[in-house]
């Protein structure tokens, strides 16, 4: 086999064993980590989640949508200042910045989950896909929970 033959079966042969796809960021998974939804009285229709998304990849990449079964729709809020007055904004996606992690809490990112199907309580458990730019679904299981409340019962 000559030298132009052998670079080319080479190369053939490369592309073979490791598709190009296999050294891009699209297939770098982003991590979705300590979620929990705020569980609320039976009576309230939205419910407010949380959760920390990391992007381990070279690349931006942005959640363009979360669905679950268990609820009408989920939208991406964020809170804000209007003036003096506290906000909340509706988010089209959220970008996760590369190799960094966005921390949805309290009082910043959160998720708001309209019309749950059924009464969720402390540790029940809902099923949520996020959905992320880089075509990546990530399906988790998240633990409903009460909310920690400062005591304030040692204050006289």
């Amino acid at each position: 086999m000559n030298k132009v033959n052998l670079y080319l079966f080479s190369i053939f042969f490369f592309q073979i064993l490791f598709p190009s796809s296999a050294f891009t960021d699209e297939n770098i998974k982003v991590s979705i980590s300590d979620a929990w939804i705020s569980e609320a009285p039976t009576i309230v229709s939205i419910l407010a989640g949380y959760a920390n998304i990391h992007n381990p990849s070279k690349t931006s990449i942005s959640l363009i949508a979360i669905s679950s079964q268990d609820f009408s729709k989920i939208e991406i809020h964020r809170n804000g200042f209007n003036g003096e007055m506290v906000s909340m904004e509706k988010q089209e996606s959220l970008e996760i910045p590369a190799k960094s992690t966005i921390l949805m809490s309290p009082g910043d990112f959160h998720l708001m989950l309209f019309n749950p199907s059924k009464p969720l309580r402390s540790n029940d458990i809902v099923t949520l896909v996020f959905s992320f730019s880089n075509g990546h679904n990530e399906t988790i299981d998240v633990k409903v929970k009460r909310r920690h409340t400062e005591d304030h019962s040692h204050h006289h």
